[in-house]
């Protein structure tokens, strides 16, 4: 009978192809030679007067340890199911052994039904390590904040850590830069983006001909028509190159949000709050449109009632010269 992978009961280690092993004759428990040389006796011996025969234990499930991720997988797997790497140096590992010495870093049986949360994002980590330090915050807790799009975010965000700042496309922050900052919660940045957006439009604005501004102001507009023209151009320009630094930076800008964000809750102990006060909240970018749109009346109004109060100085003016 082979006793290869069950345990010696003396010394708890688990039998090789080279182990030298004798068998108690009573019970048929197998030793180590040199376990039962010390010992003396069968470790079983009090169980000899009841006629108890040593039985094989069923084997746990074993498992061929990635070296890369610490992954356990299938003996038959040659590449690691969780981030490609190759097990030609995997270790093989029972589950009673990888859990012991993997500690928090154990991994559910492969072979068992996935959780929900494996259900709803199977390739959480992306093969990275959930514990590694992302500059005051972990991997998980990152990706935790992050929320939807983590297969985008956090090789970019493993990248900037790495390397530092990082130009990155983010097509959605170059046409709509104010709704994506309000998508991610990042306020500062969509009223930013909102000003900006605003002032740039508004020599665009004063040319196109509308009817809600006051006859003074279209007054002035057709005398200034070629300065506002001028303004306009270098204004769009403006609006393309921001954009662009949108565009490129965003990923920073957000890398650098979300560690902020998870240093802050860390230190007011709200670690429970990072799902909640992370992700997307579609119904910000709907909030940003009412308040660039409001941004945008107190504005006009602002021009307008400026533009009357240099009419009226002036007018009030030229009759003091008058007189």
């Amino acid at each position: 009978m082979r006793y290869t992978g069950e345990k010696c009961p003396v010394c708890h280690k688990e039998f090789t192809a080279e182990d030298d092993i004798v068998v108690c004759p009573e019970c048929g428990t197998p030793h180590h030679r040199d376990c039962y040389s010390l010992a003396g006796i069968c470790a079983n011996a009090e169980l000899h007067a009841t006629g108890v025969k040593w039985e094989r234990k069923p084997r746990s499930a074993r498992y061929r340890v990635c070296p890369v991720c610490s992954f356990p997988n299938r003996l038959t797997d040659n590449a690691c199911q969780r981030c490609g790497a190759e097990l030609t140096e995997a270790t093989e590992q029972s589950a009673e052994n990888f859990n012991t010495n993997s500690g928090e870093k154990s991994w559910r049986d492969t072979f068992s039904m996935p959780d929900a949360e494996e259900l709803m994002n199977p390739i959480k980590f992306l093969g990275l390590d959930p514990d590694e330090d992302m500059g005051g915050a972990t991997m998980k807790e990152m990706t935790d904040f992050v929320g939807p799009s983590t297969i985008y975010y956090i090789p970019k965000f493993k990248k900037m850590k790495d390397e530092g700042v990082k130009p990155s496309f983010n097509i959605f922050s170059l046409f709509f830069p104010t709704l994506f900052f309000a998508n991610r919660k990042m306020w500062g940045w969509a009223v930013l983006a909102a000003i900006l957006g605003i002032i740039f439009n508004i020599p665009s604005s004063l040319l196109v001909s509308n009817k809600s501004f006051p006859p003074e102001v279209l007054n002035f507009v057709s005398q200034n028509k070629s300065t506002i023209q001028l303004l306009s151009e270098i204004f769009v320009a403006a609006d393309i190159a921001i954009r662009a630094i949108f565009c490129l930076f965003a990923n920073w800008f957000y890398y650098r949000f979300t560690l902020n964000a998870l240093k802050k809750l860390k230190k007011e102990r709200r670690v429970q709050d990072i799902k909640s006060a992370g992700g997307v909240k579609p119904q910000n970018m709907v909030y940003i449109t009412l308040i660039k749109y409001g941004i945008s009346l107190l504005l006009v109004a602002a021009l307008c009632m400026g533009y009357e109060m240099i009419t009226t100085v002036r007018d009030f003016s030229d009759i003091c010269l008058f007189r």
